[in-house]
């Protein structure tokens, strides 16, 4: 676990540097839509929908639009593959650990203010599920021992803060692969749309 966590502080640590003067912004709370698939696979699949749900924690950079913001949410990846009358879907959970870099673009209207970001994530995996419905091997199988424990990638985003609230759509795409010894091919992939408060 120690080795799993190192990355993760070396990248904070090296987005944080400097910011001495930070301001925090405080607590956020999102929760969206996941829309799922593998990259990077030859293999024929769909999205498998899923949900996301989280918080964040943002620090301004003074006299710039710059916020960082670290965030631990729940994410629902994996896929879905149909072939015939037989439908595998891949349910693959993961607690997944961003620190990205929001810009915002102030505008004169003060309670609008739309934004972009981006930065890597670090996630780990806490379920790892194949469900097959059709034919005679119909069932829930546990295909953990298949997926890599953890899951490096990086995460690009816009939205606009509305006050309080805040709205917006999100990339997260998987720079390792998924499975463990090449027992599949195939990197995460997740669009998802979020929507969230801010305290």
């Amino acid at each position: 676990m120690k080795k799993l966590l190192l990355p993760i502080f070396i990248i904070s640590g090296l987005l944080l540097i400097n910011t001495s003067n930070i301001k925090a912004q405080g607590f956020g709370i999102s929760a969206g839509a996941n829309f799922a698939n593998f990259n990077d696979t030859d293999a024929s699949t769909d999205a498998r929908t899923g949900l996301m749900a989280g918080l964040t924690y943002g620090v301004s950079v003074p006299m710039s639009p710059i916020t960082i913001q670290p965030g631990v949410f729940y994410v629902q990846k994996g896929t879905k593959a149909t072939e015939g009358s037989i439908e595998t879907t891949s349910k693959l959970d993961y607690i997944e650990i961003p620190v990205v870099a929001k810009f915002d673009f102030i505008l004169d209207n003060p309670m609008l203010t739309p934004h972009v970001y981006f930065g890597p994530y670090a996630g780990f995996n806490i379920s790892a599920e194949q469900e097959i419905s059709g034919g005679d091997n119909s069932g829930t199988f546990d295909i953990e021992d298949q997926v890599k424990s953890t899951d490096f990638g990086v995460v690009v985003g816009a939205g606009a803060d509305i006050t309080k609230f805040n709205v917006g759509i999100r990339y997260s795409a998987g720079l390792t692969e998924i499975a463990e010894n090449n027992a599949f091919d195939g990197k995460n992939g997740v669009l998802s749309i979020v929507a969230g408060i801010s305290f």
